[in-house]
C-alpha cells in the first residue's frame, strides 16, 4: 500500500520541509535508493517530451525535472538521481531532450546545461532542506531559482563557445514565459504530494473516539 510508505516526522512544526522524512520503506539506504530509482525512471520517461503550452510556446519540462526532485527529497537524492540520469543517458539511453544520447552531448556550445543540471538539483535541494518556515510559494521560488541556475551557466558555458548576437537580457526574457510554466507546473506537483504525505499524517495524528 502506498501509505505504508508514510514516515511521521519528528518535528511537525513546519507542513512542508523537505518530504523525505515523510517517506520510510525499509532502511534509509533502500529508501533513497527507492526514490532515486523512481526519479530516474521519471526523468527518462519525461525529459525527451516537448510540450506546447497554449499552442505556441513550447516547453521541455528537463530543467524542471532537474530541480524538482531535489525539492520533494532533499539535495542528496536530487543530485544523485541526475547524476545517474546524465551517465544513462551518455551510455546511449535516449533520455535528453528530444530522445538525444551519447557522450558527444557533453562537448559543444550545449554541455553546459547538462553539465549544470547537478548544481541545479543540489542548490534547490539544499534549500528545500534548510530550516525555515518554507511553505509552498517559497517552494515555488526554489524551483525557479534552481531552474535559473541551470539557465545561466548553460547560456555561459554557450556564449563562451558560440558568438551570440543578443544581450544577456533579451535571452533571459525570451526564456522567462517557459520557466514560469514549468515553475508553476512543479509548484503544483509539491502541492500535491505535499497534501498527500502530510494530510495524511495529519488525519492519523487525530486522536480517535
Amino acid at each position: 500500500m502506498i501509505w505504508s510508505a508514510i514516515k511521521k516526522r519528528d518535528n511537525p512544526t513546519d507542513p512542508f520541509d523537505v518530504f523525505r522524512k515523510h517517506f520510510h520503506v525499509h532502511s534509509p539506504l533502500l529508501d533513497a535508493a527507492v526514490l532515486t530509482t523512481l526519479g530516474l525512471g521519471i526523468m527518462g520517461w519525461l525529459s525527451p517530451q516537448v510540450w506546447m503550452f497554449q499552442g505556441n510556446l513550447p516547453i521541455t519540462p528537463q530543467s524542471l525535472l532537474m530541480v524538482l526532485w531535489g525539492v520533494l527529497w532533499g539535495w542528496r537524492v536530487g543530485t544523485a538521481t541526475v547524476v545517474l540520469y546524465l551517465l544513462a543517458g551518455g551510455f546511449g539511453a535516449p533520455i535528453f531532450a528530444d530522445g538525444a544520447s551519447g557522450w558527444m552531448h557533453f562537448r559543444g556550445s550545449t554541455a553546459g546545461f547538462l553539465l549544470a543540471f547537478p548544481i541545479g538539483a543540489l542548490v534547490a535541494g539544499w534549500l528545500a532542506e534548510q530550516p525555515s518556515q518554507m511553505r509552498y510559494g517559497t517552494s515555488a521560488l526554489t524551483l525557479l531559482l534552481g531552474q535559473l541556475v541551470i539557465v545561466v551557466l548553460g547560456l555561459a558555458w554557450q556564449r563562451g563557445i558560440v558568438p551570440v548576437e543578443s544581450t544577456w537580457t533579451d535571452t533571459l526574457l525570451h526564456l522567462l514565459p517557459a520557466l514560469l510554466v514549468k515553475t508553476a507546473l512543479g509548484t503544483l506537483v509539491v502541492v500535491f504530494v505535499g497534501r498527500a504525505l502530510t494530510g495524511h499524517r495529519n488525519r492519523d495524528d487525530q486522536p480517535s473516539d
